[in-house]
């Protein structure tokens, strides 16, 4: 694996305490599992569209974030973080293809259930019904024995969709290996058991049809990250310290670095935001962690903040997962709003 496409700071991510002494008495745990993913770059779902997380799709066009709550789905204005309409016909968000927003169904069970949504006002239109192979769920979250990962993408009239499970317990039966494949793997217990699938959608028709696949192989290890977030190899910015992220519309650059502020002893990472074409710093801000995928529009800064534990009075108090607005010309936070997570956290099974 390129480590430089890794996330930045993998400690301040750990199961750890960062101990402080402040009156009153305060600490920050993360908790396991909080870091949103290690690779690759999560470029637009589709035009006007941008993926940060699992469950969460930015439209600037729009003017909407779609975010996976519990039990449906929430579209929240982006300049004022109020909710413009909510949908329980579809639970996950996926991608936004024009006025269509294609998100997963809670059904799960042995199929994987895509329904289109109107971006504007979250009524249900179409929808369509992927099978995938015996043992394959197509869960919402993760579980003690596994995930399910679903990513799709406009190319031109189609939609790509793909999928991938692990810890898959039974063989995936009609298996159809690819001719350089030979026979298909059997399940011997060595490596991960996982998974895959791509179908493709035909968006040209009003319908969500099947136009080709779904096609189905098996592999050793898991290639879908939770989310991602690129490391620039050549920076962007020139003389700026720190490593340089791109955002998920690859526009801007975020410069991390860690710092020790004492009005912000918590927030020991800065981010600094720059448009990456013309260079010119759009604004400063304190953080939690080194860095998280983000995207940038107009003066503002979204990002998903990770659930974590504050030690208050003795005790911890949790806080959830969020995605963030935040004013990049005062560093205030402009409004936040629940995600649901999807990494699995316990209890485990003894």
């Amino acid at each position: 694996m390129n480590q430089s496409k890794r996330w930045p700071s993998r400690p301040t991510w750990g199961r750890f305490v960062v101990s402080l002494t402040l009156p009153p008495l305060l600490a920050i745990l993360l908790l396991p599992g909080a870091a949103l993913g290690q690779t690759r770059s999560m470029r637009p779902a589709a035009p006007g569209g941008a993926t940060l997380h699992e469950g969460v799709v930015i439209s600037p066009q729009h003017g909407f974030a779609y975010l996976m709550r519990r039990g449906g789905i929430d579209a929240v204005d982006l300049a004022s973080g109020a909710v413009r309409w909510r949908s329980d016909k579809a639970a996950k968000p996926l991608a936004l293809v024009g006025d269509r927003l294609i998100a997963q169904t809670g059904r799960g069970g042995n199929a994987l259930d895509l329904v289109d949504l109107d971006a504007r006002s979250g009524a249900a239109r179409e929808s369509v019904r992927i099978p995938l192979p015996d043992g394959v769920a197509a869960t919402l979250v993760d579980t003690p024995a596994g995930s399910f990962r679903v990513r799709a993408e406009a190319a031109g009239s189609e939609l790509v969709v793909r999928w991938e499970a692990t810890g898959v317990a039974v063989a995936a039966q009609g298996y159809m290996p690819a001719a350089s494949e030979g026979l298909a793997p059997s399940l011997d217990g060595q490596g991960t058991n996982v998974v895959a699938g791509e179908a493709v959608l035909d968006l040209a028709s009003s319908s969500l049809a099947l136009k080709a696949g779904p096609e189905i192989r098996r592999t050793q290890s898991a290639s879908m990250a939770r989310a991602a977030l690129e490391e620039l190899s050549a920076p962007a910015v020139a003389g700026a310290e720190g490593r340089q992220m791109l955002s998920a519309d690859g526009r801007h650059v975020l410069v991390t670095e860690r710092v020790d502020v004492a009005e912000h002893p918590l927030q020991r990472h800065r981010w600094t935001l720059y448009e990456r074409d013309s260079g010119t710093r759009l604004g400063s801000v304190p953080a939690l962690v080194s860095a998280t995928p983000f995207l940038v529009v107009g003066t503002t800064l979204y990002h998903p903040a990770p659930a974590h534990a504050v030690r208050q009075n003795n005790r911890f108090v949790e806080q959830p997962a969020v995605l963030r607005a935040v004013n990049l010309k005062t560093g205030a936070e402009m409004w936040k709003a629940s995600v649901l997570e999807t990494a699995f956290r316990g209890p485990f099974p003894p």
